[in-house]
């Protein structure tokens, strides 16, 4: 998540509401890795708590710059146009990140809101049509995830148990055939989860 301590110390000073100090770590981070988008992105955002239209905005273009086909680059300078009253190009952006990733239900809900305050009220039922069709995907998923973490958990324990009762490494597999092991390394984090609609939503297969 973050490129390095000193990256990771700006972000905590950010959250503790200190801009200024933040800001001035991000600086100090980029040293150490002077192209890392997500901390020109993270600078980007500090300025703009800052109100500083114009670093906020160069930050998070450097950070497109060095990450022109991810998503959240967009949605990240759309927000700070919306933020900076920058409505029109706000929709641009947003329609940018949408683009890369149709599947961004915030992008495409924050996309609809926009549009819907400019008077494009078709457009932004649209948009608002696909967030819900996304949100309620993804809480589905989220319940998966969260049944297959209980799941693990269960056969954790029945393994500790067996463990207790012989000597002998034992392992537990699932009624698949899979070993919980392996199965423990596939669903690990609730952030995974939009990655886990694409596999479902190709036919279970990696693309």
């Amino acid at each position: 998540m973050f490129a390095n301590p000193t990256h990771e110390a700006a972000h905590e000073l950010l959250k503790d509401g200190k801009v200024l100090e933040a800001i001035e770590t991000f600086s100090k981070a980029l040293e150490i890795n002077p192209d890392h988008p997500d901390i020109y992105s993270d600078r980007g955002v500090a300025h703009l708590h800052n109100m500083d239209k114009h670093n906020c905005f160069a930050d998070l273009n450097k950070a497109i710059e060095l990450q022109p086909e991810y998503s959240f680059r967009y949605a990240a300078m759309a927000f700070a146009r919306n933020n900076f009253g920058d409505f029109e190009g706000a929709i641009v952006d947003y329609e940018k990140a949408v683009k890369l990733d149709p599947d961004d239900a915030v992008a495409q809900n924050n996309l609809g809101l926009l549009l819907e305050q400019q008077g494009y009220k078709k457009d932004a039922e649209k948009r608002f049509a696909r967030a819900d069709k996304l949100s309620e995907q993804e809480d589905h998923l989220l319940e998966v995830i969260d049944d297959l973490d209980q799941q693990k958990i269960d056969a954790k324990q029945e393994v500790e148990a067996a463990k207790e009762t012989s000597n002998e490494p034992s392992t537990k597999e699932t009624e698949d055939g899979s070993n919980s092991e392996e199965f423990k390394k596939i669903f690990t984090k609730k952030s995974q989860f939009k990655e886990f609609i694409r596999f479902v939503k190709n036919g279970f297969k990696i693309k």
